[in-house]
Parts: structure tokens; C-alpha cells; sequence
């Protein structure tokens, strides 16, 4: 179990009110350093920070963290349609879409554009491991200063020098896995020669 896992670490911004629970700070920031984030199954994905004022704080929820004041801000509930699948995550930055900007379909169908920050996957649990339900959360940062994480079906990605073609109308086309083969499961079919060879051969049986 891993429960928590760095990040590529950024600076951001946390609203007071989210600190000192007053209604009254809902328009003040505090600058942060985000550096870490907490997996906790059934439960938004949080984040480790620490403030300019030298605090450290835990279990800061996505939805809490900004890296502008918002200019339209949406509920929590949008910035990331699944709640976590389990403690078990890893982390990792695919070069490949660093930077990569995409169009975001939030839960009500209104579309947002964001840039590609990080990826969250889960694994070792119950919706991981069926293939049709499986999903990662890739994390963006929107155009309107909130974060989102997001599973591959809301996104809609964008490259001047790639995604030259429009998707087909019809998305309903597209179905999810429903497996995920193993090579080894067709030992009935074949088995190595039984000696000490380095290069062995196989033998159909």
C-alpha cells in the first residue's frame, strides 16, 4: 500500500477560508508549494502543501487548489468526475504530454479547456484490475485557474502537429476493454525443452 506519492511540484494557491474555515477569508489566497499527493479510496484525490509562512498542511482536497484566482470557478463534484479507487497509486509525468492542452467535458457536458500537469493511476483493487473498469486521472490545470483530474472518455486532446483529424461523430462507436490477455495462460499449447539451455526451444504440444 502507498497511500501517498510526490509529484512534479508547483505553486499554487489555497483560499484562506479553506485554512481558518471563516467565511469571511473566501477572497484572500495563500501562496503554496504543492509537492505531494493522498490516495484515499472513495474520497477526492488531496494534496501535501506548504504555505510561504513555513505551514505544512495535509489533505488538501483538489478542488481547494488553484494556480490563479479563479475567474469561474464549479463545484467540487466537476473537478474530478471519480473519487479514488484505492491507496494503492503511482504518479507519473508522460513526456509525451507534457504541455499538452485538451478540451475537458465536465459532469454537466459543458466543455473547458486545460494543460496537461501529471497522471494518477490506481492499481491492486477491485475496479483496477476489471478492465472494463478500469481508469487513471490525468490531473490539468484549467484555463480558469482550478484543477481538475479527469479520465481518458472526458478528455479531448489537442496537437498542432499530430491530432490533424477531427473524431467521428458517432463516439458511441467506441466500447470499453473487456479484457486484458495474458501470454502465459496458452501453456496448454506449448512448453520450453526441459534442459539447462540458455537459448531453449519451444515445443508445440
Amino acid at each position: 500500500m502507498k497511500l501517498n506519492s510526490d509529484i512534479p511540484s508547483f505553486k499554487a494557491l489555497v483560499k484562506k477560508s479553506y485554512f481558518t474555515k471563516n467565511i469571511k477569508d473566501e477572497t484572500e489566497f495563500y501562496n503554496v508549494y504543492v509537492f505531494g499527493i493522498q490516495s484515499c479510496a472513495g474520497k477526492i484525490l488531496t494534496f501535501h502543501v506548504m504555505t510561504d509562512t513555513g505551514m505544512l498542511r495535509s489533505r488538501v482536497p483538489l478542488s481547494e487548489i488553484y494556480t490563479k484566482p479563479p475567474t469561474s470557478d464549479i463545484p467540487f463534484n466537476f473537478k474530478q468526475l471519480w473519487d479514488c479507487f484505492s491507496e494503492n497509486v503511482s504518479v507519473i509525468e508522460y513526456d509525451f504530454l507534457a504541455y499538452h492542452r485538451a478540451q475537458i467535458v465536465l459532469r454537466d457536458g459543458i466543455k473547458i479547456w486545460g494543460t496537461y500537469m501529471f497522471t494518477v493511476d490506481w492499481y491492486d483493487n477491485p475496479y483496477s484490475d476489471e478492465p472494463s473498469d478500469y481508469k487513471c486521472g490525468h490531473v490539468f490545470q484549467s484555463d480558469d485557474g482550478y484543477l481538475l483530474c479527469q479520465p481518458n472518455n472526458r478528455l479531448f486532446w489537442r496537437d498542432s502537429n499530430w491530432v490533424t483529424k477531427p473524431l467521428p461523430a458517432d463516439l458511441k462507436q467506441y466500447k470499453v476493454d473487456t479484457d486484458l490477455a495474458s501470454v502465459e495462460n496458452q501453456s496448454s499449447k506449448w512448453v520450453t525443452e526441459d534442459n539447462n539451455s540458455f537459448y531453449y526451444d519451444i515445443i508445440k504440444k
